[in-house]
């Protein structure tokens, strides 16, 4: 009897030993195709040269249809890569985010995240955000370079500073910003620092509810000539110059809308074209037509 115990415990150490071994290949196994599609991403916007073009779009959360619809329209402008201002899915789980890759696999170019409110509640679904997504650093804030411009992705959503870029990610910033001789520089981040007041439900509840904060990252970003910031977090498509940088809200990717159509309360991506010194920017709603435009 006591031969059959030992051998009994013996046999579930080593099929114990066995599933850990399996778990951690799987991990490995992971961790490479995540390291892989990172680097083929990378490497498609190191071939980039000359004109190219990006497309953004941003709190897509449940959007379903529209959000597919959307994509799908924005991939027959053929841009270079995309990105997402935030709040992809409406709340961290796997199957949500499940449910945002399949309703993503429209876009068949290099596809960028920026962290939103919805994606991140703690530390645990960090964690879950970083399986799921392929980020340079492995940080929730980023950057990358294409041709001759710069590239910046904040997250305005750390646990004790919400709502608010400081400490370690303001220096990094002001790091990236200082030493970059980038000709344009873009900046992306789910909270807008001046969301509109009588638009939306988030005046006073953004990056704008820390004015001394907010006013900080503005003297940031005029001091090292950034273009343009896009932003999502509210529902609707706004832009605005502040300082001599544009501020563009870019929030219709299908979750429910913020305004009437006449404020900005559309389905929308924005496309912009970079042309040597020349940024172009159009807003085109989910029937494909133009609704704004820009130029810098």
């Amino acid at each position: 009897m006591l031969v059959q115990k030992e051998n009994l415990k013996i046999y579930l150490i080593k099929r114990c030993l066995i599933a850990l071994l399996v778990i951690c290949f799987a991990a490995i196994l992971s961790f490479a195709d995540t390291n892989k599609a990172l680097t083929q991403k990378l490497d498609t916007l190191r071939n980039i040269h000359g004109v190219y073009t990006f497309a953004v779009i941003g709190d897509n959360r449940s959007g379903g249809d529209d959000y597919r619809d959307l994509v799908k329209r924005a991939m027959t402008y053929r841009p270079d890569f995309m990105v997402n201002t935030g709040d992809m899915v409406g709340s961290p789980k796997k199957n949500l985010w499940a449910d945002f890759w399949e309703m993503s696999k429209p876009v068949t170019v290099p596809y960028f995240l920026t962290v939103g409110n919805h994606d991140v509640h703690d530390q645990n679904s960090e964690e879950l955000y970083k399986e799921e997504t392929d980020l340079p650093g492995n940080k929730l804030y980023y950057s990358f370079t294409v041709g001759d411009s710069l590239f910046v992705f904040l997250d305005s959503n750390i646990p004790g500073q919400e709502r608010k870029i400081t400490s370690e990610q303001y220096n990094w910033l002001e790091k990236m910003l200082s030493t970059s001789r980038a000709e344009h520089k873009f900046v992306f981040v789910h909270h807008p620092l001046y969301p509109d007041k009588g638009k939306g439900y988030h005046y006073g509840g953004s990056l704008d509810k820390y004015p001394e904060e907010r006013d900080r990252l503005n003297a940031l970003l005029v001091k090292y000539k950034v273009n343009i910031v896009f932003v999502g977090h509210e529902h609707l498509y706004s832009k605005k110059m502040v300082d001599g940088v544009m501020h563009v809200i870019t929030g219709g990717g299908g979750a429910m809308l913020y305004a009437t159509d006449n404020k900005g309360g559309f389905y929308h991506f924005i496309l912009v074209t970079v042309n040597g010194n020349k940024v172009t920017g159009r807003a085109i709603d989910i029937n494909g037509k133009v609704r704004d435009t820009f130029q810098l």
